[in-house]
């Protein structure tokens, strides 16, 4: 099939010509090796991206400013979210455009990683709220630069028969850099600027095999097309009337993840609030329950991917996985007891690794035309994640709400609101042609 591809008279999937084009021109053969060093290089990203988003920034948060670190860690976090919807397209964008000599997604890959890891270093000797907050910013401009050129090989690079495959890992990729980074941090201890170094350094050791082996060829100004403002401006559209199958799949994903983050932002307060947990005998039960999410967003991501590869299909998986996550969110929202909601935990775990294990294959094949901006689709499509991280933490109070006056635990309320969201994704996800 790849010789195939090659040779522009065969009448061949476009999808399946990307990659041969790009073997073609960089002699780079797509092997295990290439696969695990790619894999690895995810992981060390989001090593080094998700252990302060996830921990350690919220610790340095309240050691400068304990009394006010719920209000200042928000604002934090939304100077740093306005960044990374900035920062994906636009960025995604300058990478497609890319004439530098080291290649396209290289010097982004590699430059991303290093500011970015600086900049996490820096927040470890910060000594104001501000200093964080611009520390942060910076850190999220550079490793969703790293992150865009890196989801972009899979498009680029990898065939379509082995993206289920490739894919079904890079949907476990965040679960164990997020366990990865908790374990260093707490090897290390949280006193002082090695929580920050530490997974950084981890991270760049992971990354650099990938990106110092990949081989690209400089392209020139003619076959990248000019940049300017608005190519840039260009880079937050992507006409959905004119790529309808890939619109579905960013509106059927945002929904869902709308419903995922909606579990995620607030399953702390639920344990305090209905199950009657403290703040003091919370974090076990949190642990246990990350653990259960990891081990199952693990095994059937990379089911998912190897069964999607296998039968050649990947739409019905990603809608299986939307109702299941639907099922999930009603589960928890009748939830009373602690196994209850450590069962809601493993099939939330379950569905968001099957879903992740194939939508990204399922997204690399619908694609906009135009392939040479792989970078930029991939881009685009990462906002469906970011706008529901910045959002649910603003709609979840309001669902809350729902109710007797004066209330704000409704939890019933805030979960089955999840479940529809699901829902409305598996819907928008049925509607895509492509199998």
């Amino acid at each position: 099939m790849i010789a195939a591809a090659i040779d522009p008279s065969n009448d061949v999937d476009e999808a399946d010509s990307v990659p041969a084009r790009h073997m073609r021109l960089t002699g780079q053969i797509i092997g295990t090796g290439f696969m695990v060093r790619y894999v690895l290089a995810l992981v060390g990203v989001y090593i080094a991206v998700l252990t302060p988003a996830s921990v350690t920034l919220a610790i340095r948060v309240g050691q400068i400013n304990p009394d006010g670190k719920a209000a200042s860690l928000a604002f934090v976090a939304s100077f740093g979210a306005a960044a990374a919807l900035v920062a994906n397209p636009l960025l995604g964008s300058l990478s497609d455009h890319s004439t530098l000599r080291w290649g396209q997604r290289r010097p982004f890959i590699i430059g991303g990683v290093l500011l970015g890891v600086l900049a996490v270093i820096g927040i470890g000797f910060a000594r104001s709220i501000g200093e964080i907050a611009f520390g942060w910013v910076f850190a999220q401009l550079a490793f969703n630069a790293a992150s865009t050129a890196l989801v972009a090989i899979l498009p680029e690079r990898i065939p379509m028969q082995m993206r289920g495959r490739v894919a079904g890992f890079m949907g476990m990729t965040a679960q164990v850099a997020m366990l990865s980074g908790t374990a260093i941090t707490q090897f290390v201890g949280t006193s002082g600027y090695g929580m920050f170094f530490w997974p950084s350094i981890a991270g760049v050791m992971l990354t650099l095999p990938f990106a110092t082996t990949l081989r690209e060829h400089p392209r020139s100004r003619a076959q990248v097309g000019t940049i300017n403002l608005r190519t840039l401006a260009g880079s937050f559209w992507i006409n959905p009337i004119k790529h309808r199958d890939f619109a579905l799949a960013w509106l059927g994903r945002f929904f869902v993840w709308f419903a995922n983050m909606s579990l995620l932002n607030f399953k702390t307060y639920f344990l305090i609030d209905r199950l009657g947990y403290s703040t003091a005998t919370v974090a076990p039960v949190l642990t246990t329950a990350m653990l259960i999410m990891a081990v199952s967003i693990t095994c059937s991501s990379i089911f998912g991917g190897w069964i999607s590869d296998r039968t050649g299909r990947r739409k019905i998986y990603v809608v299986s996985a939307s109702l299941l996550f639907a099922c999930t969110m009603a589960i928890v929202a009748h939830a009373t007891t602690l196994p209850g909601f450590f069962v809601a935990i493993a099939l939330a775990g379950v569905a968001t690794g099957l879903y992740m294990g194939v939508d990204y294959a399922l997204v690399a094949q619908v694609l906009p035309d135009n392939k040479d901006q792989a970078a930029k689709g991939m881009g685009f499509f990462n906002l469906t994640s970011t706008i529901p991280q910045t959002l649910a933490p603003v709609l979840g109070p309001v669902l809350l709400s729902i109710g007797a006056s004066g209330r704000t635990d409704n939890y019933t309320a805030l979960f089955l609101a999840g479940a529809i969201f699901a829902v409305i994704g598996a819907s928008l996800t049925q509607l895509i042609r492509t199998n």
